[in-house]
């Protein structure tokens, strides 16, 4: 009976992540009336004076392009997407990428994409589609700065357990796609559609805000330094870049259009279970810090509860996982469930997935975790520590191994992780 739980929950996920797909979300938000598009109540100059330009950098760049195009009554003169994988769009020219550090591929997409910026001239339109993935996938860095040093930084920033808040603003110092640089190159009249996988969607650290600059002195280079010992990792010149290299002012402002966000997946999930009869307890933004620690959080909650039957808990954001040492397979949202299974000892009356949207979480291929007694059961026939694979944060391989991962290849969509814990 209960491993029919285990299975509505994955069902769950898998219907909240098609109410984030880029072409429900425009069909939800994208209207045309007369001869004017408007995305919620905002106009979009469809018929500018010059060439429209379509564009967009970042995991569901590519769906998001597909989902506008047959929406726009006038077919771009230019086109340029990059993402994880060069699928083929019709109609669409696509680069790859490297993700989660960026690599050759990074850099000529990120040269493709200046000097399709830079061609710019008054009166043509931009349509830029951003979701997360986009720093790492599309890199061209300042002067000084090599592709190597670039990926050195990135590597330490994520070893270090950095915030994506944190993260890209040290990102946007080194670069010359992100922080705002992009609109300095353009002269369009640019219109950025935002899939947020940031916690509070701020569009400065979305995807490194290529549009947008981060807000003066907010993080603190110097700060983040001192704080994560940056020093001790990183030669002299990146960190001179680092603390003096402040992003610029926008040249021309680009509109910002927020096409979805971890709160419409969150909303989605509950409306789903609420509709199956359950009672439905949601925590927006309560992911966060190291996964370990969230993973505690959340088998506080299932051992606490003491309300009505059956429930499910919601929890939405996205933590991070400081690495030390040699390090195994994995990601932050099995990690979190792997913390929790340990947490939970031998309660028997619940499940819990854990999962990010965009369908890969770390380095493992997997999506994430769904874990019940039943998997620590599993562990501990098969000889296996949940303590031991924690400490060297090798989550990916422990759910491998004891069948619990969740794989969905990529989604399309990309808008932070969920937590969704069944109580019965």
């Amino acid at each position: 009976m209960f491993s029919s739980k285990k299975i509505f929950l994955k069902d769950v996920y898998l219907q909240s992540l098609n109410a984030v797909r880029p072409s429900v979300l425009f069909e939800k938000h994208l209207h045309s009336f007369g001869n004017t598009l408007y995305f919620q109540n905002t106009p979009l100059p469809v018929f500018p004076p010059g060439r429209i330009i379509l564009a967009g950098s970042g995991k569901a760049s590519v769906q998001m392009a597909k989902a506008l195009l047959p929406r726009l009554p006038v077919t771009p003169e230019r086109t340029l997407l990059v993402s994880p994988r060069p699928d083929a769009a019709e109609g669409l020219q696509v680069f790859p990428g490297e993700h989660p550090l960026p690599g050759k591929k990074s850099l000529n997409a990120g040269k493709a994409m200046t000097e399709l910026l830079r061609d710019t001239a008054p009166g043509d339109t931009v349509f830029y589609m951003l979701s997360g993935g986009s720093s790492s996938l599309l890199e061209y860095p300042l002067e000084g700065i090599s592709m190597e040093d670039i990926r050195n930084a990135g590597a330490a920033f994520l070893e270090r357990g950095m915030s994506i808040h944190e993260i890209n603003a040290l990102r946007s110092r080194l670069s010359r796609v992100k922080g705002g640089r992009l609109a300095e190159l353009c002269r369009a009249d640019t219109h950025v559609f935002v899939l947020s996988d940031v916690m509070g969607n701020a569009l400065s650290v979305i995807g490194s805000g290529p549009f947008c600059p981060p807000p003066a002195g907010n993080p603190d280079p110097d700060l983040l330094i001192e704080t994560y010992r940056l020093g001790e990792c990183l030669p002299e010149h990146i960190l001179r870049k680092l603390r003096e290299n402040a992003p610029p002012a926008a040249g021309i402002p680009a509109s910002h259009h927020l096409l979805g966000t971890n709160t419409d997946l969150l909303g989605a999930a509950a409306g789903l279970l609420e509709k199956a009869g359950m009672r439905v307890i949601c925590f927006p933004d309560s992911l966060y810090g190291e996964a370990r620690n969230a993973g505690k959080m959340i088998a506080q909650m299932i051992l606490q509860y003491r309300g009505e039957r059956p429930a499910c808990i919601l929890f939405g954001g996205e933590t991070t996982v400081t690495l030390s040492g040699k390090s195994g397979k994995g990601g932050r949202s099995q990690e979190t469930a792997l913390s929790a299974l340990r947490e939970l000892g031998g309660r028997e009356d619940y499940a819990l997935l854990c999962a990010g949207s965009d369908g890969i979480d770390g380095n493992s291929g997997a999506a994430g975790a769904l874990v019940d007694h039943r998997i620590r059961e599993t562990a501990k026939d098969s000889g296996l520590s949940l303590t031991a694979f924690l400490q060297r944060h090798d989550s990916g391989t422990f759910h491998e191994r004891c069948g619990s991962q969740i794989r969905t290849g990529y989604t399309g969509t990309n808008v932070n992780d969920i937590a969704m814990a069944l109580i019965r």
